[in-house]
């Protein structure tokens, strides 16, 4: 008994249901694990932007991941909203004492629609404390810029912030170039722990439907890994899910709408070396 794989999203909801906790969870379903959650923050939020949000008081994060510990068997997790520096924190101290497997990081920093999610005194945080316990950390371009200080405008600076992050502790890492300026193609850089390094290539598809593609990405590598798979199986996968479910979009809310999570993992990703 308790043998189906496992997984828990330690991130914000989404009122919208697009992305954060919402998000997740449909990924993890979509990828055949089953998804629990430790609710850190709760948005007022739609296609539109976040409207308001509320952190989580910190004693009833702890007890939602005693709760997680005592009866359930999670092989993996990720972290996506964590609101601020004292919620950092309290997530970091909680992680260090479960097992919840290897752990993605999504250093959750801005939302689609421009809304801070993270407060600027907490990037610290999560830089110093969390990065560290990070199987693999996916950062987007702004946020990698603002986790290593470097400005990254080209494919090599994309290489050269992806060994500081591991400098940083992460084990492995992906960058996504989804905020490049290449017309035609989204490229993520990935690192390896040992050293491999590849990139990732997707065709760019005209559309604001993209809300909760971090979240998404970073799910299902969640998933992945907790059926038993590699890291870069993990990852080459997820950057295929993603792909098909914004090629395969659907029409949800007037903005930056959602994925169409029910999509088939995309056969136009290209892998090419670093």
């Amino acid at each position: 008994m308790n043998e189906f794989p496992q997984v828990a999203t330690i991130a914000g909801t989404d009122s919208g249901g697009g992305a954060g906790v919402m998000a997740d969870l449909k990924t993890m379903q979509a990828r055949h694990v089953f998804g629990t959650a430790v609710v850190v923050a709760v948005t007022a939020q739609n296609t539109l932007g976040v409207q308001d949000f509320m952190a989580m008081p910190t004693k009833l994060i702890d007890e939602q991941f005693v709760s997680l510990a005592a009866d359930l068997d999670i092989r993996a997790c990720k972290t996506g909203m964590l609101a601020d520096a004292e919620h950092v924190h309290a997530v970091v101290e909680n992680l260090k004492r479960v097992d919840f497997g290897p752990l993605t990081v999504d250093p959750v920093m801005i939302a689609k629609g421009g809304a801070a999610l993270l407060a600027a005194d907490a990037i610290k945080t999560v830089r110093d404390e969390l990065l560290p316990l990070a199987t693999v950390v996916t950062p987007n371009l702004p946020e990698a810029e603002r986790l290593t200080g470097q400005a990254i405008t080209s494919n090599q600076a994309m290489v050269t912030a992806g060994h500081a992050l591991q400098g940083l502790g992460a084990d492995n890492v992906i960058i996504k170039g989804g905020h490049g300026d290449n017309p035609d193609l989204a490229n993520d850089f990935v690192l390896l722990a040992d050293g491999t390094a590849f990139w990732l290539s997707a065709p760019r598809i005209d559309t604001v439907r993209t809300h909760g593609t971090g979240d998404t990405l970073s799910a299902c590598i969640t998933a992945e890994l907790a059926k038993g798979r590699s890291m870069a199986a993990a990852i080459k996968t997820a950057k295929a899910y993603v792909a098909g479910t914004i090629q395969d979009g659907i029409q949800v809310g007037h903005g930056h709408g959602p994925l169409n999570h029910w999509a088939t993992p995309s056969e136009q990703v290209i892998v090419h070396d670093a």
